[in-house]
């Protein structure tokens, strides 16, 4: 502002003082007034000058002098000079001999040379007396005699009766009359996917008596006690299959379905391969 006041008292021309009065009319307000980042703009201006006139190139000179700590380590090792060690007998001989001899022992000299043959003794090593283990006799037992069986009386072997076979009646179902069974019908034919390959599979197709699928046919497979051992139901394309061989001897198969009669079939497993069988609804 001061200097805006000087500018403006000169005898200068108007189109030179006015800018220059308006310029540090407003730096000098600036300075006062308008701080940046909490610092007023007077510490700006120096640091701006401070970071243009310091050095910012460094050279880095070579010293005589090896650091200390790049200097080797150097460890003193005492000497230790060794000495013989002497057993505490010798020792002790040696001291007794040190001493001077002389004829004359007084009382004292008796009682000290006690006390040193006992200080001698309690030093020697005793050596304890080993007694040889005399052998005992041994003895032998007698021979035990040999272990004789005694014969058992043997009973002659009875095979029980085996019964002989009777005839078998199937029984019927209650409530319904019992139907006469009929021979089931081969059709190697027949689409099966898969035709059984293991003895004793019951494997075959449903038709009705125009020889259309029948779908859902709820199948029944009784031994000769009467007794069901299997029940299955045919697929979309009429076809049945059990997955379990059955045993060996005579069955019936009874069909069900919704508006159709089946006949009962019977067949016999043998322990061979059953080929497809088709069973047809009666017109």
């Amino acid at each position: 502002a001061i200097l805006g006041l000087i500018i403006y008292a000169l005898p200068m021309p108007g189109i030179f003082k006015w800018p220059l009065i308006v310029f540090f009319g407003f730096s000098g307000f600036a300075f006062a007034f308008l701080p940046f980042n909490e610092r007023p703009l007077s510490n700006w201006v120096l640091s701006f000058f401070k970071a243009i006139f310091a050095p910012t190139q460094f050279i880095w000179a070579k010293t005589a002098q090896r650091p200390e700590i790049f200097e080797p380590i150097s460890f003193k090792t005492a000497t230790i000079k060794e000495t013989p060690l002497k057993s505490d007998q010798e020792g002790l001989n040696q001291y007794l001999a040190s001493l001077p001899f002389t004829e004359a022992k007084n009382p004292l000299d008796q009682q000290e040379e006690s006390f040193l043959k006992e200080v001698t003794n309690l030093f020697q090593l005793a050596h304890p007396r080993v007694t040889p283990i005399q052998p005992q006799p041994s003895f032998q037992s007698a021979p035990l005699p040999p272990y004789r069986q005694r014969p058992q009386p043997t009973k002659p072997l009875v095979r029980p009766s085996q019964p002989k076979p009777q005839p078998v009646i199937l029984p019927q179902k209650p409530g319904r009359p019992r139907k006469a069974a009929v021979e089931a019908k081969i059709n190697p034919a027949l689409l099966i996917p898969a035709p059984p390959t293991r003895p004793n599979i019951i494997v075959g197709m449903a038709l009705d008596n125009e020889g259309k699928i029948v779908e859902g046919a709820i199948l029944e497979i009784r031994n000769a006690q009467g007794l069901p051992v299997r029940a299955l139901k045919t697929n979309r394309l009429g076809q049945f299959m059990i997955v379990t061989p059955l045993e060996n001897g005579p069955y019936e198969i009874e069909v069900e379905k919704e508006g159709s009669h089946f006949d009962i079939i019977k067949i016999e497993a043998k322990g061979e391969i059953i080929k497809p069988i088709e069973i047809r609804a009666k017109g």
